[in-house]
């Protein structure tokens, strides 16, 4: 049975230590000895990042299409498929501390939310981990087991490489989805307490319900107005606390997860535009093109999750909202309802967003993706067609008399 936040996270922080993505130790105080071990532990992993590099920039940039545009769009995608587990290396290594923190006052909001009768089942999201972790390494191991098969000793040695630096990307997604996923399950409890066990829902008649619509169960306040006013104190302070906690989880992950977004969206991009040549010319690169294609759709699967936790948390929080005001229609306490106002006007001020900035994460950001997809499409279409091909500029230059 998982007790606490921290065994839920375990799966992902084995993984991310084997990445150099949280050092071996990263409590709030280390011994002078565990300083020196986190120390050669990430300057181990950068040097495997550089050599890793070292391999896999030569191989990918000899791979040529006959599409002028289609070679410069893939430099692009080396470029930010390669700077972004060093940038995630180091910033994760940097924020260890506040991932720490994290941790800690999910922990605390826990114990509280057990104060109240209100427990988050972690079972489930240990198994969500779990789940997580074997969707990110199972399908790559399949890869590996592949082109150990049929790859030469050298192309195998660039599999591993470029194996290794792929694993940033879902694990450091994957670890964003199980902290939000966490969250958003606290931010539910918040509201069940609300709802269930000290306010009605249902509007009253003398504080009790006294008659109900067939198949409609009676809610009435299962204690006194002082208890309500001591609980409903209790519930702002943890909501307060919750978003603080969201807040430290948009500063640490933000720049990481935007540079997931975007390393997606522009393999999406010329991945997209990459199967569009394969399907109108069927060359020799059509079985590529369909494969770049599917390994996209990989990517764009745990941005999907992300999206998905990020969006269920806004949810949640405009659900305490809807509560928060059907306990205003229903109570009879003056005092209590002048409670709830102000826990209203702090909802409206203080709402969970999962954010970078620039946009929020929800499923309006999959809708813009979609039609900037489709918009860099149509124009890489346009200079394709624009330019000539390889092809075509070699037999110019090699005709005689030019």
């Amino acid at each position: 049975m998982v007790q606490t936040v921290r065994e839920v996270f375990t799966p992902c922080e084995v993984l991310c230590k084997c990445l150099g993505l949280l050092p071996l130790y990263f409590h709030t105080k280390l011994k002078l000895w565990q300083k020196a071990a986190n120390g050669a532990h990430f300057l181990l992993n950068i040097n495997m990042l550089i050599c890793a590099l070292k391999i896999c920039v030569p191989h990918d940039l000899k791979s040529e299409s006959i599409s002028l545009v289609l070679n410069q769009s893939f430099v692009l995608v080396i470029v930010m498929n390669y700077v972004h587990p060093f940038l995630c290396t180091v910033l994760c290594a940097a924020m260890s501390g506040k991932i720490n923190l994290i941790l800690t006052a999910i922990e605390a909001i826990d114990s509280k939310l057990k104060a109240l009768n209100t427990e988050v089942n972690f079972q489930m999201y240990r198994r969500f981990a779990v789940f997580l972790v074997h969707v990110s390494t199972i399908p790559i191991f399949l890869l590996l087991v592949i082109y150990w098969a049929v790859a030469r000793a050298t192309d195998i040695i660039y599999v591993f490489a470029a194996t290794f630096i792929s694993f940033h990307y879902f694990v450091v997604v994957s670890l964003d989805v199980i902290l939000v996923g966490v969250l958003s399950k606290q931010f539910r409890a918040i509201g069940e307490a609300l709802r269930r066990m000290y306010f009605p829902t249902t509007p009253t008649s003398g504080g009790f319900l006294t008659t109900t619509a067939p198949g409609h169960t009676a809610e009435t306040a299962v204690c006194s107005e002082k208890e309500q006013l001591t609980v409903l104190r209790q519930i702002k302070i943890l909501h307060d606390k919750l978003n603080d906690v969201v807040e430290l989880v948009n500063y640490c992950f933000s720049v990481q997860i935007t540079f997931c977004v975007g390393l997606c969206f522009v393999i999406g991009v010329v991945c997209s535009f990459g199967l569009f040549r394969a399907f109108i010319y069927r060359n020799e690169l059509f079985y590529m093109g369909v494969l770049n294609f599917i390994w996209y759709m990989y990517y764009l699967f745990f941005v999907l999750f992300f999206i998905a936790v990020g969006s269920k948390i806004t949810r949640e929080g405009k659900r305490i909202g809807v509560l928060v005001h059907k306990a205003i229609n229903c109570s009879t306490s003056t005092a209590v309802i002048n409670e709830l106002n102000i826990f209203s006007q702090q909802l409206l001020h203080r709402s969970p967003v999962i954010t970078c900035g620039l946009f929020v994460y929800d499923w309006t950001l999959l809708y813009t993706m979609i039609g900037a997809t489709a918009t860099y499409l149509i124009i890489l279409i346009q200079f394709d067609v624009s330019f000539p091909n390889l092809v075509n500029v070699n037999g110019t230059a090699t005709s005689p008399g030019v």
